[in-house]
C-alpha cells in the first residue's frame, strides 16, 4: 500500500482526544449512524465532523500541532499528525478548521468503497481494515 493510502486511513481515524490510540482505531467504528450494517457517504461525513469536534479540545474551531504537545514530540505519531493536518489544511496556515476537514476528500471512504456505489458494506469495511493492518505492520 502507498503512503498516501496510509495517510488517508490515518486521517480517517482522528477520533481519540489524545490520539494515543490513533493506530488502533477503526476508521468506520462510529460511522454507521442508523445501525443498518452499511455506511453511506453522508454517515461517514457526519462521523468525520464528530471526530473533529472531539479533537478540538479547546473548542476554538481549529486543530493545530500545538494542541497535542505530547504527540508532537513522539516521532512517527507526531509526523503522522502533522501530515494529516497538512493534507487537509487548504490555506496552509498550520491550523485545520472543521470546514477544511470536511471539504477534504473522504479518501478512506473512497478506498474502502470497492464497487463505488457510495455505500460501505461489512465486507468492504473488513477488507479496508485488513489493508490498514497490513500497512501498520509494514511500518513497524
Amino acid at each position: 500500500m502507498t503512503r498516501l493510502t496510509l495517510l488517508a486511513l490515518s486521517f480517517a481515524v482522528l477520533a481519540t482526544p489524545a490520539l494515543a490510540q490513533m493506530r488502533g482505531q477503526d476508521p468506520f467504528a462510529d460511522a454507521d449512524i442508523n445501525r443498518d450494517g452499511q455506511i453511506t457517504l453522508a454517515e461517514f461525513q457526519a462521523s468525520r465532523a464528530a471526530r473533529f469536534d472531539r479533537l478540538d479540545r479547546d473548542r476554538d474551531g481549529v486543530i493545530r500541532m500545538q494542541d497535542f504537545p505530547r504527540i508532537a514530540l513522539r516521532g512517527d505519531r507526531g509526523a503522522d499528525l502533522e501530515r494529516m493536518i497538512s493534507a487537509a489544511d487548504r490555506n496552509r496556515d498550520g491550523a485545520l478548521t472543521r470546514p477544511e476537514m470536511l471539504a477534504s476528500p473522504p479518501v478512506a471512504f473512497a478506498m474502502a468503497d470497492a464497487n463505488d456505489d457510495g455505500v460501505l458494506t461489512a465486507a468492504e469495511r473488513d477488507a479496508a481494515r485488513a489493508r490498514l493492518q497490513e500497512m501498520r505492520s509494514a511500518r513497524r
